[in-house]
C-alpha cells in the first residue's frame, strides 16, 4: 500500500467537524426540470426535441456531434414546455436548455436492464455505450469520458488514477459512494481497464477515515493499487493528486495529465461507466452534498435539471437569512444569483451561507507574511500575482505565472489580511483572455 503527499495545500482536520456523513438519499421526482445542453468541457449539444413533444426518461434531448461532447438525456418523463438558447448556467454563461414538465409517471424509453455478459464486449463496444450514455468525469471540468478515452489512446497513457477523494472540504459524495457502492467501484475499474487497455491503476484515498481505508482495501485492492494520502486540500485536483501519487508534474500552464502518460477519473465517473455498460443507463442524476446553513445537511441523489431551491427545501430549508448559495464547496465553488439554477453533471454540492458565515474582505495591503506561498500547491507567489491583477498589471501577473494557478483558493483562505487573492487572479485571467480575443 503506497502513501504520499504534495507540497503546500491546507490540512483537512479543520474542516472534518462539518462533514456530512448521512447515507445517500434519493430526492423525490421534481415537477419540472430545466436541463442545460452544455454540462461538460467542450461545445454544447444540439437540441434534439421541440416544444410540445412528449419525452421519456433516458431519451436523448441533446445530441453530441463528437466524442468531445457528452449527450444529454431527459431525466423525467413528460412534456417539453420550453427550448431556449439563452439560459444562464452555473458560470453565468448563456447556453441552450430544455424544460420538461413531469407527467409523474417516470416512464423510461428503455428501462435499465442488467446485461450479464457485458464484460465480454469488445473495448470498442464498451466505449460506444459509454459515449451513448453521456458519461463525464464529474470533476472540476466535467470532461466527457469518451474524450478522455480518446486521449488515452492518442497519447499512449500507461497509468490511471481513480480518485476516491472529495473535491472540496464539507463535501462527502465520494466517501459515501465508497461506503455504499465499493464493489461497484471495483467492477467499474475493471471496465475502465478493459476499455482503456491500461493495466496500471491506482485508487487514491485519504488517511483520515479508517472505515474508508478498510472498505477500499478489501474490495478495490484486487483490481487497483491502493494509495493512502495525507489528508490535504486540494488533493482531488489532477495536478496535486498526480504529484502525491506518482511524484510526477503535469507541464504548466497548458499541459494535461495525458501529456505525461497519466489519466485521472473520479469515483463517480467509474460508477457511471459501469452503469453505462452493465445496465445501459444514461447519466440522468447526480449525487451531491447539501450543507452549510440548511436545517438538515444531506447527501442526495438528484435528477439533473432539478432547481437547487428544491434541493434546499428537501433539507428542511435554510437556517436564517441566506446571504450566499454556492454550487460546489466553500473554496472553489461558484456563488449563484438564483436558486432556480438547476443541478447538472457539473454539480458536486450545494453550500449555503448565512450572513455570519461570510468571509470578510479587506482593502488592507499585503503584510508579506508568506502564508499564501506556503500553501500554494503550484509553488507560485499568489500575493504578487494578485497585487498585479488588482491594479490591472495583467502582463506582469502573467510573467509571474498567472495561468499556472489552478484556482484552488488556498491562498485566499489563509490570508490574514483578508485579501481576495483568488478573485483578483480569476479577474486577471478573464481580462487577458478578453484581450486575446
Amino acid at each position: 500500500m503506497k502513501t504520499g503527499t504534495f507540497k503546500g495545500g491546507v490540512e483537512c482536520s479543520v474542516f472534518s467537524v462539518n462533514e456530512v456523513d448521512t447515507p445517500i438519499e434519493e430526492l423525490p421526482l421534481p415537477s419540472e426540470v430545466t436541463i442545460p445542453l452544455k454540462q461538460h468541457k467542450g461545445k454544447e449539444c444540439k437540441a434534439a426535441v421541440k416544444k410540445g413533444e412528449e419525452v421519456k426518461v433516458g431519451q436523448v434531448i441533446g445530441e453530441s456531434a463528437s466524442p468531445e461532447e457528452a449527450s444529454i438525456h431527459a431525466t423525467i418523463s413528460g412534456k417539453i414546455i420550453g427550448v431556449t438558447k439563452r439560459f444562464p448556467d452555473i458560470r453565468g454563461r448563456y447556453v441552450s436548455a430544455v424544460t420538461i414538465e413531469s407527467d409523474g409517471k417516470d416512464e423510461w424509453v428503455a428501462p435499465p436492464e442488467a446485461k450479464a455478459d457485458y464484460l465480454k464486449k469488445s473495448p470498442e463496444e464498451l466505449s460506444s455505450l459509454i459515449e451513448k450514455a453521456g458519461v463525464v468525469d464529474f470533476g472540476i471540468d466535467a470532461v466527457p469520458v469518451s474524450a478522455k478515452l480518446g486521449l488515452i489512446k492518442d497519447k499512449s497513457v500507461n497509468t490511471i488514477i481513480v480518485s476516491g477523494i472529495d473535491i472540496e472540504p464539507f463535501l462527502s459524495v465520494r466517501k459515501r459512494l465508497i461506503l455504499e457502492r465499493v464493489q461497484d467501484i471495483a467492477e467499474g475499474i475493471e471496465v475502465l481497464k478493459k476499455v482503456s487497455n491500461v493495466s496500471s491503476v491506482y485508487f487514491a484515498i485519504e488517511d483520515k477515515d479508517a472505515e474508508i481505508k478498510e472498505k477500499a482495501s478489501s474490495a478495490i485492492s484486487p483490481v487497483a493499487e491502493l494509495v493512502v494520502l495525507k489528508a490535504k486540500f486540494p488533493q482531488a485536483i489532477d495536478r496535486p493528486l498526480i504529484k502525491a501519487v506518482l511524484g510526477k508534474e503535469v507541464p504548466s500552464p497548458n499541459g494535461i495529465p495525458e501529456d505525461i502518460g497519466v489519466s485521472v477519473f473520479g469515483a463517480e465517473a467509474v460508477l457511471a461507466i459501469l452503469d453505462a455498460v452493465r445496465v445501459e443507463r444514461p447519466v440522468i442524476d447526480k449525487v451531491i452534498t447539501v450543507t452549510g446553513a440548511v436545517s438538515s445537511p444531506k447527501n442526495l441523489k438528484v435528477r439533473i435539471g432539478t432547481p437547487i431551491k428544491d434541493v434546499i427545501e428537501h433539507c428542511g430549508g435554510t437556517n436564517g437569512e441566506v446571504a450566499k448559495v454556492i454550487i460546489g464547496g466553500p473554496l472553489m465553488g461558484l456563488a449563484q444569483y438564483s436558486t432556480e439554477i438547476p443541478v447538472s453533471k457539473e454539480t458536486s454540492g450545494v453550500f449555503v451561507q448565512s450572513e455570519s458565515d461570510l468571509a470578510t474582505i479587506s482593502r488592507q495591503k499585503c503584510i508579506n507574511c508568506g502564508w499564501c506561498i506556503d500553501v500554494c500547491p503550484m509553488n507560485l507567489l499568489p500575493h504578487v500575482i494578485g497585487s498585479f491583477c488588482e491594479v490591472d498589471g495583467f502582463e506582469k501577473a502573467e510573467a509571474y505565472g498567472l495561468f499556472y494557478c489552478i484556482e484552488c483558493g488556498c491562498c485566499a483562505y489563509v490570508c490574514p489580511a483578508k485579501i481576495p487573492l483568488l478573485h483578483w487572479i480569476k479577474y486577471g485571467k478573464i481580462q487577458l483572455e478578453k484581450e486575446e480575443k
